[in-house]
């Protein structure tokens, strides 16, 4: 399906009435070109990555995947330019590549993103630019980040230079790496987590494993955590109640100065931790869930587009989060396997564990995986993001440099700067516009 027939929306920015450079902001991907620059990002924090709800005006001025680009305009005195993804665009019924009813997602993907993103860099230089060449810059966080540097592997001649935030580019089909890291976090002090705290998480969690195994066990666990009667007794109810944790436990959304009870990892820590209760583990897991208001978000399929990033996982990335046994999951283990995770693949699109597999090996043929064919991309990452598990975390060249951001959740540099920033974070943009800068003026 030819870019013409998708809803392609672009929205403009320029701090000058001349500008000497270009910034694209996006939905999906970030771009920034030193005399013109390209961001691709999301709106709001609906979803958990770039594949998110349509493009407004708040992208290019206040956003939390593309804030490092807005907030360097003014030294820049670029022009910022926003992208929506295919598809993520889809708002109503017209601007869908699909008939209402009949939905057809053949041409959604990475790759067709990225050749729209060729076809965007034509436009803006012909209509905006009066065919004079810039050097374009591409910025991102999460999926937005991997496009990023997607974009600049696959067209080296459009894009200059590439910043692939907390970027998991490495795709894999049983993510066994994020919950792991999750359990990690729970244990760094730079966010106010130790060993004792990792460890109760998980001795709670054990513990609510072995008592879901009999009736008499989870009849307890209902108790405890003031559940319903007889709630427990199907492994699809087992595993919405504890297969992700019988609380929330934030970590690639961990806000370190957040100020109500249970809602990050030093506030849920001084409960799981707290010397003046004799209460066990599992008790004070239901004082953490009970604390945060019982239950987890729904996390039904509401309309079409909340099967528009499930379908990618089925046909490039994977990224299958699961708590298996002998894992560092520090959730019930061995309740959240491969299988449940891939279920609606197969129910919605009959997409089996094969064919996502092959769709795996050839994502990271296409891209590189952590060791492109490419130069001047910076991969910033987190130590609390789980998703650094799948990012570069080792430079494979010194044109591919790598950056870990202590204490950082995922990509939380690029949201708007607050007082209440961590220093690490503060640093690692200003290492992010140095390198900017360095590369822009490499020709």
């Amino acid at each position: 399906m030819e870019s013409s027939l998708l809803r392609q929306r672009y929205l403009f920015q320029c701090r000058k009435r001349e500008c000497a450079r270009v910034l694209v902001c996006g939905y999906v991907l970030s771009l920034s070109l030193s005399h013109l620059s390209l961001t691709l990002c999301k709106t709001n924090e609906r979803t958990t990555g770039g594949e998110g709800p349509p493009l407004d005006a708040s992208v290019v001025r206040s956003s939390p995947h593309c804030n490092v680009a807005v907030e360097f305009l003014s030294e820049t005195q670029a022009l910022m330019v926003a992208l929506e993804h295919r598809y993520y665009g889809c708002h109503n019924a017209s601007a869908c590549p699909y008939e209402e009813g009949h939905l057809d997602l053949t041409y959604l993907s990475s790759r067709q993103a990225v050749e729209d993103v060729a076809i965007f860099h034509e436009h803006i230089t012909k209509t905006y630019l009066k065919g004079q060449s810039r050097k374009w810059v591409s910025f991102g966080g999460s999926y937005p980040g991997m496009l990023a540097s997607f974009v600049r592997i696959k067209h080296p001649e459009l894009i200059h230079a590439s910043i692939a935030s907390s970027a998991p580019v490495l795709a894999k089909v049983d993510m066994v790496e994020y919950n792991d890291i999750a359990a990690e976090a729970y244990a760094l002090k730079s966010v106010g987590g130790s060993a004792e705290c990792r460890e109760m998480i998980a001795k709670g969690h054990a513990q609510v494993g072995e008592l879901l195994k009999t009736k008499q066990g989870r009849e307890q666990i209902e108790k405890t955590f003031d559940l319903d009667d007889e709630s427990l007794e199907t492994h699809e109810d087992q595993l919405n109640f504890a297969g992700y944790g019988v609380a929330y436990f934030p970590t690639q959304g961990n806000d370190p100065a957040c100020d109500t009870p249970a809602c990050n990892i030093e506030r849920i820590c001084e409960i799981m931790t707290d010397s003046k209760s004799s209460d066990d583990a599992m008790t004070r897991l239901a004082k953490v869930r009970s604390t945060q208001g019982g239950g987890m978000l729904d996390g039904d399929v509401q309309d079409d587009s909340d099967l528009y990033w499930p379908y990618q996982t089925c046909t490039e990335f994977g990224f299958y989060q699961t708590c298996e046994v002998g894992s560092e999951c520090f959730f019930v283990q061995g309740l959240d396997l491969l299988q449940d995770q891939i279920e609606f693949c197969k129910t919605n699109w009959n997409i089996d564990l094969d064919t996502i597999t092959e769709n795996v090996k050839r994502s990271n043929q296409h891209y590189g995986g952590l060791d492109p064919n490419a130069t001047r991309i910076f991969y910033p990452n987190g130590n609390v993001d789980p998703w650094h598990g799948l990012s570069v975390l080792k430079a494979p060249s010194e044109s591919l440099p790598v950056l870990m951001v202590e204490g950082a959740s995922h990509h939380a540099w690029t949201h708007p700067t607050l007082p209440t920033d961590q220093s690490t974070v503060i640093e690692a943009r200003k290492l992010i516009r140095e390198k900017i800068v360095e590369w822009l003026n490499v020709e």
